[in-house]
């Protein structure tokens, strides 16, 4: 594959029209995607630290009755 054609299929997968470039398009195009990756991985992360708090709290309180 040459630059041309994986820009434009960054082009179609990101649909990031103004922002790619001809040098550096495909590279700006992938740290996007990587960003959206490492926020929705945060996202879950967060999300499983809350249901532990939950599921410890709970397993507390049981011992009690």
């Amino acid at each position: 594959m040459d630059i041309q054609s994986l820009s434009a299929s960054a082009l179609v997968r990101f649909g990031q029209l103004g922002q790619l470039t001809e040098a550096g398009g495909s590279a700006s195009a992938a740290g996007s995607g990587l960003t959206e990756q490492l926020w929705l991985l945060g996202g879950i992360a967060l999300a499983l630290m809350g249901a532990g708090v939950v599921a410890i709290a709970a397993a507390r309180g049981r011992g009690r009755d």
